[in-house]
């Protein structure tokens, strides 16, 4: 199995709600772990309507040694409602503020998830929100399968991955990963094709190379929702999402000459 990064360089592109989707829709057994500065838990709102009190979290770990998380880890994993036995969320902090207490875990933490994904068979989501504000929670790069940028297709959001999306490969070349990273899109607007009339081609031509995979498609009320059916446009190009992470982190492996994802 592996360990998949989720982030973004602008806001509301469809991070969480693609990362639940995915934990609901996989046929193999998925960990999520919430890793938002922001904090406050989307996704323990998503996923039981706000009725799980968030009395948990990954900063928990940060009062026992390293070589405890895996097991901590589960012991703070939570299983999401009607997937019990197949799907799990560790929630971020409460609060921005008790980010700066898990300075000193990131680290640690990514070799744990690590490990969970290869000894566990289990992929691993790690939700890092919009970046700039993640700090040292970029450490967890250095042991990811795959880092997935999500973007969204609007003319200011295309702008901003245009222009950050160059920092972060260097950052990724500094640790030789590069190959590791993928932007996904999310596209389509049920508002009009007018407000994001931008598809796979033009934003792979601004990318700088950087492969681009099959995007999610937008539909708001689909990706709030836990009850779509299966066949239904969002959780269907999830499921197609999820395949072309495998093929993508297959990929990667094979051109740094490593091990790693298994489908």
């Amino acid at each position: 199995m592996a360990l998949h990064i989720l982030t973004s360089l602008s806001g509301s592109p469809g991070v969480t709600s693609t990362a639940m989707t995915w934990a609901q829709v996989s046929d193999r057994p998925t960990l999520l772990v919430e890793a938002d500065p922001a904090g406050g838990s989307p996704m323990l709102c998503i996923g039981w309507g706000g009725s799980h009190p968030h009395n948990r979290s990954i900063l928990d770990l940060a009062a026992h040694p390293p070589g405890e998380y895996v097991e901590r880890i589960w012991e703070l994993a939570i299983p999401l409602p009607g997937r019990e036995r197949k799907a799990w969320l560790v929630p971020t902090v409460g609060t921005t503020a008790q980010m700066r207490s898990l300075m000193s875990v990131f680290g640690p933490l990514g070799e744990a998830l690590a490990r969970i994904s290869r000894d566990s068979h289990v992929d691993v989501l790690v939700d890092l929100g919009r970046l700039g504000a993640a700090g040292a929670s970029t450490q967890l790069w250095a042991h990811a399968d795959t880092v997935l940028l999500f973007t969204d297709s609007t003319l200011q959001a295309l702008n901003t991955l245009a222009v950050g999306a160059p920092s972060l490969v260097d950052e990724l070349d500094g640790i030789g990963a590069r190959h590791r990273l993928a932007v996904v899109p999310v596209l389509g607007d049920e508002k009009g094709a007018s407000n994001r009339p931008y598809g796979m081609r033009e934003i792979s031509g601004i990318t700088g190379g950087v492969t681009v995979l099959p995007g999610v498609a937008r539909d708001t009320k689909a990706a709030g929702s836990r009850t779509w059916g299966k066949r239904g446009r969002y959780p269907v190009s999830v499921k197609r999402l999820i395949a072309s992470v495998d093929q993508h982190a297959r990929a990667a492996n094979d051109v740094m000459g490593v091990g790693g994802a298994t489908a």
